[in-house]
């Protein structure tokens, strides 16, 4: 989804992308691991925020739990990248494929970035 449509925060009946759910499919500890690793390299800058959240025990804040994110080119390629080296075991590479399909096809629009929830 182009970013510019993207709440700032959540909303009641906000019509949620089409990416939700084709997510939600690919049931992957492996995908699920690459895109909290995303979420925290995002929200925590140093490794000391990281650790206090930790220590803290705020786990909502240490698992992206369906929060807004964005993905870049890069990380479409990371992901990709990920895949073609078999990261992602466990879930059928033809669902995966139809995804990054999908997610190039949208970069390829012009827009810079996806909105991932």
């Amino acid at each position: 989804m182009p970013l510019k449509y993207a709440p700032k925060r959540k909303m009641v009946n906000f019509s949620l992308p089409k990416w939700r759910n084709k997510l939600g499919e690919l049931q992957d500890v492996d995908i699920e691991g690459f895109i909290n690793t995303l979420y925290q390299d995002r929200t925590f800058k140093t490794q000391k925020e990281f650790n206090e959240a930790y220590d803290n025990r705020l786990l909502d804040l240490l698992h992206w739990g369906n929060k807004p994110m964005v993905f870049t080119r890069e990380d479409v390629a990371n992901f990709e990248e990920a895949h073609k080296n078999g990261s992602f075991d466990t879930t059928n590479p033809v669902l995966i494929d139809k995804l990054l399909v999908k997610m190039k096809a949208h970069l390829e629009t012009g827009e810079k970035m996806l909105f991932v929830y």
